[in-house]
Formats: C-alpha cells, structure tokens, sequence
C-alpha cells in the first residue's frame, strides 16, 4: 500500500459520513411514517448530524494540510483524481441539506 497516497484516502473517507447522514435523513424525512414529527427520531438525525458534520470537516482539513505538505515537499499533487476526491468530499457536505430541502419544498 503507498502511504504517500494517504490524503486522498482520507478525502475519500470524508465522503462517508455525509452519505450516511444524508440516507439517514432521506429514510427520516420519505420513509418513517410521521417522519420528523417523531420526537426521538428528530433528535437522532440532530445528534448524527452533530457527530457527522465535525467529523467530516476535521478529516478533510487534515487530508488538506497532507496535501499541501506533499505539494510542498515537491510531489505532483494534486492530480486530477485528488481534485475529483477534493470536489466529491465538499459536496458531500450539501448532501443532507438537499435532502431537507426537498423535504421541506414537498410539505408546502
């Protein structure tokens, strides 16, 4: 395994707490009957989100300060692939967003 590559392993990490958070809001939102209405399944989405959001953001600040060391010490970074990993990881983060926005437009 080449741990130079460690950053975007990471990045690609980062992308899965989003998409947990975001099927679990969809599932919440369309598939649980009364959805959000349920007092307990509100606070698991709220303290899922508390734990995801955080955690995202720290693992792609760390995948980023790795990077710029690696550009630093004279690597070819970023490739197009780390650019694609880049872009997939920040917008995992409007994933959940997306989802109560498609929520809350149906229930107008």
């Amino acid at each position: 395994m080449d741990l130079t590559r460690w950053p975007q392993l990471v990045y690609a990490a980062s992308s899965l707490p989003m998409a947990a958070l975001t099927a679990f809001a969809a599932w919440l939102f369309f598939f649980v009957p009364g959805g959000v209405a349920g007092v307990s399944s509100g606070r698991y989405l709220v303290l899922f989100a508390l734990i995801a959001y955080p955690l995202t953001l720290a693992m792609q600040v760390w995948a980023t300060v790795g990077l710029y060391r690696q550009a630093k010490a004279g690597r070819d970074e970023p490739t197009a692939r780390t650019r694609g990993l880049i872009g997939v990881s920040f917008l995992s983060l409007a994933g959940p967003v997306i989802v109560f926005l498609a929520y809350a437009l149906m229930r107008r």
